[in-house]
């Protein structure tokens, strides 16, 4: 399994443990900034701007993954979820792993076929650090 791989399980497995329950965000982290980054990194993986995500990623993560990587994740977890329609909720919560704190948007999404659910974590640099994609 690859580094992207790697960290993308472990904030899965941290999202699942913690419950999404709104912690709070890291110092100085805010919260519509973040929802708002989250927003604009769902929108670039709905309309199949890979590369777009990958340069949203931060250098170290970066340097784990590659474009194909994303677009295989995002045609994988989107497959048969149809077009994207809107964004139906949206929250901010903080989480840290290994030392480091980051916020996370998650985001509840209709497409035209399924739900879906996807989660970005950022470090308090909005530097994209992660996500998960999973049709409800």
């Amino acid at each position: 399994m690859n580094k992207f791989a790697n960290i993308l399980l472990g904030l899965l497995l941290i999202l699942t443990v913690s419950g999404c329950k709104g912690r709070p965000l890291p110092a100085g982290m805010d919260e519509a900034a973040l929802l708002d980054k989250g927003q604009e990194v769902l929108l670039m993986l709905a309309g199949g701007e890979y590369e777009a995500v990958y340069g949203a990623l931060r250098e170290d993560v970066a340097a784990g993954t590659s474009v194909e990587d994303i677009q295989a994740l995002a045609l994988r977890q989107l497959d048969g979820a149809g077009t994207y329609k809107q964004i139906e909720s949206r929250m901010a919560t903080g989480q840290s792993s290994d030392g480091e704190s980051y916020g996370v948007a998650v985001m509840y999404c209709q497409f035209s076929e399924d739900d879906v659910l996807v989660r970005l974590a950022f470090d308090p640099n909005l530097d994209l650090i992660g996500l998960e994609i999973k049709k409800q």
